[in-house]
């Protein structure tokens, strides 16, 4: 079967063949998978930035973002069967398990040994076809299918918002997002949900496309580098350390502020505003079950309106230029199996 792969022998992004999965085993799914979300990390990955294949292998199937229907499942599977929609989670749990992974809790892991399909050491789902276990799928419900593909950023601004309410002391009012990417405005919906005011601050311009965006969803936006209004929580999912720094410096007193995607963070923290301030700083990644189930229950709320047009589907055979080339206007590019 096609699929898009990293070569580490060339170092060479291409469609090749690969060998089709084997029939599901006790406790697996085949799946076909329907579409194939394009992010940022897709884009380092196919610089060699990070990453690395299976064991037993030179390439690595790329693709952590998807929407597949069940094909076929294996003995003892429960929870879903053949026709259903589903959407993968990303991470798999370290083995032998540590304490994190063994609670179910393989975003949390703490051995660093975990792997994650399209990432690190599992193939992932830029291929027609694939097999994975029952459990490590999320059900989404068929009316959900034609936004379904967003389900795994959205569960990763799930987590940072479900941290950010936990620790916030207070009752939290406002905030702020720093990126107008997929994770930035899927955070800002969610926190829209939970009754926040949002505003959205992001390098395109006011006549952007992602700005009009923000604002047909009812939010404010701000073109950087405007100082943001201070706010209770602040996500920062822009990826830069500039933002890092204006993030933490748009905290109000009690403030959270929870980074996504800054590495680092440039001089000129003055660690006495979290101290007098009572603010915090909070790192995530990944997702747990959780936000995956509250994510299928949010993408019900969220106006479809909103959710089509962050989305511009192209053809598989598009998929190298997609990722390779510039991200362009759309906020998320969707590669449909069509072209399998």
């Amino acid at each position: 079967m096609r699929a898009l792969v990293l070569d580490y022998s060339t170092k060479r992004l291409e469609v090749r063949d690969v060998a089709a999965p084997a029939p599901p085993a006790a406790g697996q799914v085949l799946l076909r998978v329907a579409e194939t979300g394009v992010c940022g990390t897709d884009r380092e990955l196919a610089r060699f930035r990070f990453g690395y294949p299976p064991p037993d292998a030179d390439y690595l199937v790329l693709g952590h973002e998807a929407l597949a229907q069940v094909v076929e499942t294996g003995s003892g599977v429960t929870g879903v069967a053949a026709g259903d929609w589903v959407v993968p989670t990303v991470r798999r749990a370290c083995s032998p398990p540590c304490r994190l992974c063994a609670r179910g809790r393989r975003d949390l892991c703490v051995s660093g040994n975990c792997r994650e399909r399209g990432i690190f050491g599992a193939h992932g789902y830029f291929a027609p076809y694939a097999v994975d276990e029952a459990a490590d799928l999320a059900p989404v419900p068929a009316s959900l299918a034609e936004v379904a593909v967003l389900l795994e950023p959205l569960s990763v601004a799930e987590k940072a918002v479900r941290t950010a309410l936990r620790l916030h002391p207070a009752e939290p009012g406002s905030a702020v997002v720093f990126g107008a990417g997929a994770v930035g405005l899927l955070a800002a919906l969610v926190l829209q949900l939970r009754g926040l005011e949002v505003s959205v601050c992001s390098l395109e311009a006011e006549d952007h496309p992602r700005a009009g965006l923000v604002r047909r969803a009812g939010m404010a936006y701000r073109a950087l580098p405007a100082t943001p209004s201070r706010a209770d929580l602040v996500i920062e999912a822009a990826g830069a350390p500039q933002a890092a720094l204006a993030a933490v410096h748009a905290l109000h007193p009690l403030g959270v502020c929870v980074i996504l995607g800054a590495m680092q963070m440039p001089a000129g923290l003055d660690l006495s505003e979290l101290i007098t301030g009572n603010r915090a700083i909070a790192g995530s990644v990944n997702a747990a079950p959780e936000d995956f189930s509250s994510g299928v229950r949010d993408l019900a709320r969220i106006p479809r309106t909103v959710l089509a047009g962050m989305m511009r589907r192209v053809r598989f055979e598009d998929a190298p230029g997609s990722i390779l080339g510039p991200p362009g206007a759309a906020v998320k590019l969707v590669h449909a199996a069509d072209g399998w």
